[in-house]
C-alpha cells in the first residue's frame, strides 16, 4: 500500500529564493549567520535551494565571506553547481527580492516544514495501521515519541543574555540563602538532602549496588516519601518486578508490617487493619508503576509523554529498576554493537529524558564483580557496571556499600549501611549512613547518636 500524499506539500518556493538572496547580499553577513543557524536543508523544498544553503552554510561555518563567487566556489567543489542551473542560475536565484525582516521568512519556512513532517507522519501511520504488521500499541508508542519530537523542535536558543538568565537562577539562591527550602526533590533523608540540596531537575542519579544490597528498597523509600510528605507526582518502572510486588514492597514499608511473615502465619486483626489502613493511604498518593520486562528508552520516553500529554498529568521523579535490563530496540545500531556501548546510549537516553522534560531521573544499576574482590568491598565509580558512559553521563552516582554482605553468614546481625554520594556534579560528594529494615523492605538514616541496633 503506498502512503497518501496530498499533490502539493505545504511549501513556499518564493520565501525560499527571497531568503537566500538577502543572506547572501553584500553586508548581510549577521543575518546568514543567524539563518543558518537556525534553520536546516530540511527548511527548502527547491532542490537548487537546498544546494545553495548548504554552501551558504559551509561558508558562514568557515568564516569565508559569501558573495556569488564564493558560492559558485563552494557549490563547484561540492559538486552541486549544475543543480542550480551553472553560475547562470545562481545568479538568478541570488536576484530576487531581498527583505528587511529574513526572520519572518525563516519562521514560515519553519512553519511549512512542521506541516509537511505532520503529513508525512500521519501517510506513515495510516501505511503501517493498514499493513497490521506491529501492535496497535507499539504504533501508538512510536507516533507519540515521532510527535514529541516534533513539538520540541530543534530547541536552539541561541546566546541569551545574564541578565534574562539570572531571574531564575537567583529566585533559587535566594530561596536557599533564605532558608525557604531546596532547589530539588526532597527524598525525605534529611541528610542526603542537605548534601544534595534534593534531587535536581534535569539531572540523571544512578544508584548501583550489588544484587541483594538492596537498590529496589531504597529507590522505593525515595518514591514513597517524596509522594507522602512533598506531593511529587512520580513513576517507577520495573523490569525484573511485577507490579504487585511493587506495591507489597510499598504496602510493606508503609504499614511497617513484613508481610512475608503476616502471611505465613495468618493476619490478625490490628494486622489487617493496620494493612487497610496503609492500602488507603496508597491509593491517594500521585504514584504510577509499569512493570513492562522488555522495554526500551523510546518505549519509556513515548509513555512519560503520553502521560504528561493528560491533563493535570505531570511527574516530579522517574525510577527505573534497572538499566542493564533496559532493552535495545531490534534491528538498531545500539543492539548490534558490545554491551558497553549499547548501555551507554541507554544512558544517553536517560539523560536526554530528564533534561529534555526537567525532572530528575533515578536509574539503578548493577556493578561489576570486581568490588566483591576488594578488601573491604567499597564500591568505587570504576565499578559501573558495562560501561563508563555511565559515569559521564550521570549527574550523580551513588552507592550502597554494606559493610557485610547479606550472603555472608551473621550477615543478618549488621544491618548497618553506608549511602556514598561518589559523584556530585553540582555539589559535594559525601556518605550518610543507612540502617536496612529487610523484613520491611526500607531503608532509614541512622541516627548520628543512636545505636545501630536501635534506630
Amino acid at each position: 500500500m503506498s502512503e497518501w500524499l496530498p499533490q502539493r506539500l505545504p511549501e513556499d518556493v518564493e520565501a525560499e529564493r527571497a531568503l537566500l538572496a538577502t543572506c547572501c547580499a553584500p553586508g548581510a553577513e549577521t543575518a546568514a549567520a543567524e539563518i543558518s543557524f537556525i534553520l536546516t536543508e530540511d527548511d527548502f523544498v527547491h532542490p537548487a535551494h537546498r544546494v545553495v544553503f548548504k554552501a551558504l552554510k559551509a561558508l558562514v561555518e568557515g568564516q569565508i565571506e559569501v558573495n556569488s563567487l564564493t558560492l559558485k566556489d563552494a557549490l563547484d567543489q561540492a559538486g552541486d553547481l549544475a543543480r542550480v542551473g551553472g553560475f547562470t542560475g545562481l545568479v538568478d536565484l541570488l536576484s530576487a527580492e531581498e527583505v528587511g525582516r529574513p526572520q519572518v521568512l525563516a519562521d514560515l519556512l519553519i512553519r511549512k516544514r512542521k506541516f509537511r513532517q505532520l503529513i508525512r507522519l500521519g501517510a506513515q501511520l495510516v501505511r503501517q495501521s493498514a499493513e497490521e504488521e506491529d501492535p496497535p500499541d507499539t504504533l501508538v508508542e512510536q507516533a507519540a515519541a515521532d510527535l514529541f519530537r516534533l513539538a520540541q523542535g530543534q530547541d536552539r536558543r541561541g546566546l541569551e543574555h545574564i541578565g534574562d538568565v539570572a531571574r531564575d537562577a537567583m529566585e533559587n539562591i535566594l530561596d536557599r540563602l533564605e532558608g525557604r527550602g531546596s532547589t530539588g526533590l526532597r527524598t525525605g533523608f534529611s541528610r542526603l538532602d542537605a548534601i544534595t540540596q534534593g534531587f535536581q531537575p534535569g539531572n540523571l542519579i544512578i544508584l548501583a549496588a550489588r544484587p541483594g544490597i538492596g537498590k529496589t528498597a531504597l529507590a522505593l523509600n525515595w518514591l514513597l516519601r517524596s509522594a507522602l510528605y512533598h506531593g511529587a507526582h512520580a513513576a517507577f518502572f520495573s523490569l525484573e518486578m511485577s507490579k504487585e510486588e511493587v506495591f507489597s514492597r510499598l504496602l510493606s514499608q508503609h504499614a511497617g508490617i513484613n508481610l512475608k511473615a503476616a502471611q505465613a502465619g495468618g493476619f490478625d486483626e490490628a494486622t489487617e487493619a493496620r494493612i487497610l489502613q496503609s492500602r488507603d493511604a496508597l491509593l491517594d498518593l500521585p504514584i504510577y508503576i509499569n512493570d513492562q520486562a522488555a522495554i526500551t528508552t523510546r518505549e519509556i520516553t513515548a509513555m512519560v509523554d503520553r502521560h504528561l500529554s493528560q491533563a493535570n498529568h505531570k511527574l516530579d521523579l522517574l525510577i527505573v529498576d534497572y538499566l542493564q535490563l533496559v532493552s535495545s530496540p531490534e534491528g538498531s545500531r545500539a543492539a548490534k554493537q558490545s554491551e558497553a556501548v549499547r548501555i551507554g546510549e541507554i544512558s544517553r537516553g536517560f539523560k536526554l529524558l530528564a533534561k529534555d522534560h526537567g525532572m530528575p531521573i533515578v536509574v539503578l544499576s548493577q556493578l561489576n564483580r570486581e568490588v566483591e574482590h576488594r578488601q573491604g568491598g567499597r564500591p568505587q565509580l570504576s565499578d559501573l557496571r558495562d560501561s563508563g558512559a555511565i559515569e559521564q553521563d550521570a549527574d550523580m552516582v551513588m552507592f550502597i556499600h554494606r559493610r557485610m554482605a547479606p550472603s555472608v553468614e551473621g550477615a543478618d546481625d549488621d544491618r548497618s549501611a553506608e549511602l556514598i554520594i561518589a559523584k556530585h556534579r553540582n555539589g559535594p560528594v559525601g556518605s550518610v549512613g543507612l540502617y536496612f529494615e529487610g523484613e520491611f523492605a526500607r531503608y532509614r538514616e541512622m541516627e548520628r547518636s543512636t545505636d545501630p541496633g536501635t534506630a
